[in-house]
């Protein structure tokens, strides 16, 4: 057997977890502090390690990627299985050889056997992920300050801190239930994502917004959710924090505290840039893409930051 065409495969046992662990953190986040399973908590913690998938040589991994299944509402009382994709590497040594694409048609294999009906990443490599399927598609917006933006909060007491040393209450929980056409979490996965590392957290008693999440967004407020003048106090508090941070929103608003947020930026002369939610493959032939594109956009779900992978 030529062990060079085995397929990937999931991670089986805890030794394949440890090294590939091993193997993403040196490729991924060399010279940094911050550790994967601690970053992407619903990915690559050892209780999760099947969502992993791996591509060996001789033992030896050669490359990789994580993935993460949500349900997301995409029309009223109507939810989709998707599969995000996401942490997509490859040893350098061995680039150029077809294992990204041999990731992913196991990915894609595993998705239809499961019935899932999308499979959801982010890249910048749009020519190779185009020849595999994947359209630009969905739309998120966002919003950039010309200048320090203030916002009243006298009304709100904002604390400030380290994701870390905020837990997760139950009233910012409900306020992200309270969205729709959004990724289902249940309590205990947003426990774990308000931990990750370098995140900053605003919070009054209702509301809450998200600054940096591990080596992403650093500048930016990812995820908000709560009654609008709580939000808008807390960007506040942030925007004191880094007054260059940028705000993403959906790009189609379904509630009124989302639009009075996004009214008071327009109102500050925030720049919106509208730009594709990500990559995306349907896997159904009753989900159809031109579904998903801008100028048609029947299924205008967002997927917030927490949840990307």
């Amino acid at each position: 057997m030529n062990l060079a065409m085995l397929f990937p495969q999931k991670i089986k046992d805890d030794h394949q977890y440890t090294n590939s662990i091993e193997f993403f953190q040196k490729l991924l986040r060399t010279g940094t502090p911050c550790k994967l399973e601690e970053e992407y908590p619903l990915v690559f913690r050892s209780e999760f390690k099947d969502r992993v998938f791996i591509k060996q040589i001789n033992g030896e991994i050669v490359a990789g990627l994580g993935t993460l299944e949500r349900l997301i509402e995409i029309e009223k009382d109507r939810r989709i299985r998707a599969l995000f994709v996401g942490s997509v590497v490859t040893d350098p040594q061995r680039r150029l050889q077809g294992f990204q694409r041999e990731l992913f048609h196991a990915v894609e294999e595993y998705a239809e056997n499961e019935g899932l009906d999308l499979i959801v990443l982010w890249s910048s490599q749009l020519e190779f992920y185009e020849k595999l399927g994947f359209e630009l598609a969905g739309m998120q917006a966002t919003w950039m300050p010309q200048s320090r933006p203030k916002f009243d909060r006298k009304n709100h007491e904002v604390r400030m801190s380290r994701s870390r040393e905020l837990p997760l209450s139950e009233n910012h929980f409900r306020a992200f239930c309270a969205k729709t056409h959004r990724v289902d979490r249940s309590f205990d996965e947003m426990k774990h994502l308000w931990r990750i590392p370098k995140m900053w957290v605003a919070s009054t008693e209702n509301a809450y917004a998200l600054l940096g999440k591990g080596e992403d967004f650093s500048d930016v407020c990812h995820e908000w959710a709560g009654p609008a003048e709580e939000v808008l106090a807390c960007l506040d508090r942030l925007y004191e924090h880094e007054p260059r941070m940028k705000v993403m929103s959906p790009g189609v608003l379904h509630i009124e505290d989302e639009r009075n947020v996004v009214s008071a930026l327009e109102a500050r002369n925030f720049e919106c840039r509208l730009e594709y939610l990500g990559l995306i493959k349907s896997l159904k032939s009753k989900i159809k893409m031109q579904d998903f594109q801008p100028d048609h956009l029947k299924y205008p779900f967002f997927i917030w930051g927490l949840d990307s992978i």
